[in-house]
Formats: C-alpha cells, sequence, structure tokens
C-alpha cells in the first residue's frame, strides 16, 4: 500500500518532474491528478508548467571559435597509450630475469676462499670432516 500525497510532496514532485503529471513516477500519478484539482495544488502545478515552458524555449548558443580554440589548448596532455605501457612493462621484467639470471650465475660461481670441488662437497660443507 502506497502512502497518501500530501501537498508538500506534491510540491517537491512538480519541482523534480515539471508541470506534467504524465512525467511523474507511474506510483503517484493517479493521486496527483486527484490531487490537482484542488486549487492549493493547481498554482504550484501552474507555476511548474510555467518553467518548463521557459526552458523548452531556452536556447543555448554555439560556442564561438575562440571558446573552441581555448578548450583545446588546456586540455591535459595525452596519457600514455596501452601499447607503450605493455613495452615498458615488458622491458621492466625483462631487466627484473636478466639481474636474477645474472645474480644467480654469480652466486653459483663464486667461491669463498680457495675451496676445490670434490665428490663428497656438498653446499653445506665436506662430508665427513668437522669443522
Amino acid at each position: 500500500m502506497t502512502e497518501r500525497l500530501t501537498e508538500k510532496r506534491f510540491a517537491e514532485l512538480a519541482d523534480a518532474y515539471g508541470g506534467e503529471i504524465a512525467r511523474w513516477p507511474a506510483s503517484v500519478r493517479a493521486q496527483a491528478r486527484e490531487l490537482a484539482k484542488s486549487p492549493g495544488v493547481q498554482a504550484v502545478l501552474a507555476e511548474a508548467e510555467w518553467i518548463d515552458s521557459k526552458l523548452d524555449r531556452w536556447k543555448v548558443p554555439a560556442p564561438t571559435p575562440a571558446l573552441a580554440a581555448r578548450i583545446i589548448d588546456t586540455r591535459p596532455a595525452p596519457a600514455i597509450s596501452r601499447r607503450a605501457r605493455l613495452w615498458w612493462s615488458g622491458i621492466g621484467i625483462a631487466t627484473a630475469l636478466a639481474g636474477a639470471g645474472a645474480g644467480s650465475v654469480a652466486a653459483a660461481t663464486a667461491l669463498p676462499g680457495s675451496h676445490t670441488m670434490s665428490d663428497d662437497a656438498t653446499a653445506f660443507g665436506v662430508l665427513g670432516q668437522e669443522n
């Protein structure tokens, strides 16, 4: 069940949707048509119709060439394109992988001191030898 339409709500709807009740939400149209018969709200509806007619006649002039030029001159610089972002992210990934590979090779080939590799050597030291 819907609430009863008050004169205050009628005025709010007229301000929002204009003087033609057919443009109002379907849920309030029937009540609005009934309430529009009373003299108090007829003035509200007449004012809304007057505003509607003023707005219907209002024309916005076309922008001058000078305004168009000013708008174009003040536009922000174009953002980096999708293709360029993809390219730069690929370069970043390749650089990271190259650095990781170089670090791995350096770590594998660098031996501290004068250690020699033997069959019983492990990453933790020589088997069977106490440190």
